[in-house]
């Protein structure tokens, strides 16, 4: 037998805490199948005014009077199956690009009158089907994977790796009409690092009603549906009740990428020529400047940026050009600007900026780390060359 984790789908929640735009399932309980449902009627009738003792009825018929001659007529209460899938806070998951383990939360609720089990499966949704309102543009989620929440271990409600194990409903209780008893079940993706700010990938949940009690990872025993006989009172017929009268139901949820989207800019400017101060030339010896501006139009800040650029071999990269003679980088993030020197080789004192041979580094660390979204954090670099 398979242990504990094997165990009931659900957890005990208060209807609150639903979550906002979580659509409610349809309820209704009733008589559980496989009740027996017992009585006898009695007759009691009058020959020529004189009361007769009455009789009791039979599924077989019977006139013999008096209490006790009768039998109850049986039959027993069918299953009816019935389930619904919601997804669980009615937005898209915020993810990044080449994020592991993003995670969108859904809940099966068996709204029908006998314990079942649940077969759970995940696909992605073609480019254009909506969601939440957005569309799916096509972006790339991957290496899919299903957990059910344990009904007693971890943090309810929320994935709890290695405890967290199981891929399928196992005996789920009809729920009560209170909205309480439910499961869980976490889908996990990665997503790839060449999606963009704004895409969006679409997701699909499945939940196929299987029989209770088998103790297999993908229990063998699965519903059959209404075969069109008549009821047999004797035994529990199976009722497809579901949406799609096919014992499987299905909600959608998605992923919305939030990313960095920097924008790098990178001009140049004569600030002298050994000849002219008031129109200088890019001859030979004169001093060039140049400015990069990067800036993100994404909603996620770009962090741990990094700026490497070549000092071609036709230029001298110029030392003590910033802050009174002190600094040989200007770095300028918004409103607030900072000074640092180069060491060769890197960044040898940490205040962000190194040359390496040839090679400008500036970040991250001293003024260029991080560069948040926005028109008023654009991060400005200007150095100065001499042309050789």
């Amino acid at each position: 037998m398979k242990s504990v984790m094997m165990k009931l789908r659900q957890a005990s929640l208060l209807a609150g805490l639903l979550g906002v735009g979580l659509a409610q399932p349809a309820f209704g309980l009733g008589t559980a199948s496989d009740t027996d449902i017992a009585n006898r009627a009695t007759v009691d009738y009058q020959v020529g005014g004189v009361s007769q003792t009455g009789i009791e009825s039979s599924p077989l018929g019977n006139s013999t009077p008096g209490a006790g001659a009768g039998a109850d007529t049986l039959f027993e209460v069918d299953n009816k199956v019935d389930l619904t899938v919601v997804e669980v806070d009615g937005a898209h998951t915020s993810v990044n690009p080449g994020q592991a383990d993003a995670i969108t939360t859904f809940r099966v609720f068996n709204v029908g009158n006998t314990p079942q089990n649940y077969a759970l499966g995940v696909v992605n949704l073609a480019p254009g089907d909506i969601v939440h309102t957005l569309d799916d543009s096509g972006a790339d989620v991957n290496n899919f994977r299903i957990f059910v929440d344990h009904p007693t271990l971890g943090t309810q409600g929320t994935y709890d790796a290695g405890v967290d194990v199981d891929d399928f409903v196992d005996t789920l209780q009809p729920d009560d009409g209170t909205s309480t008893t439910f499961a869980t079940v976490f889908v996990l993706a990665n997503t790839s690092i060449s999606d963009s700010n704004g895409d969006v990938a679409n997701v699909r949940l499945t939940a196929n009603t299987y029989d209770a009690g088998t103790d297999v990872t993908v229990p063998a025993n699965e519903t059959v549906a209404n075969s069109g006989v008549a009821d047999d009172p004797t035994v529990v017929d199976v009722v497809i009740a579901d949406a799609g009268l096919d014992g499987e139901e299905l909600a959608d949820d998605g992923y919305l990428f939030e990313s960095a989207d920097l924008t790098v800019l990178k001009t140049s400017s004569i600030v002298s020529d050994p000849f002219s101060s008031s129109n200088p030339k890019a001859i030979p010896g004169a001093v060039m400047e140049y400015t990069i501006t990067i800036t993100n139009n994404g909603n996620t800040d770009a962090t741990s940026v990094r700026i490497t650029d070549v000092i071609d071999a036709n230029l001298t990269f110029l030392t003590g050009q910033y802050n009174g003679g002190a600094a040989d980088v200007s770095i300028t993030i918004g409103a607030s600007t900072t000074f640092c020197t180069v060491d060769a080789p890197g960044d040898q004192d940490g205040d962000g900026c190194g040359l390496t041979g040839a090679t400008l580094e500036v970040g991250p660390g001293g003024g260029v780390n991080v560069v948040a979204p926005g028109g008023d954090n654009v991060a400005t670099v200007r150095f100065q060359v001499t042309i050789n």
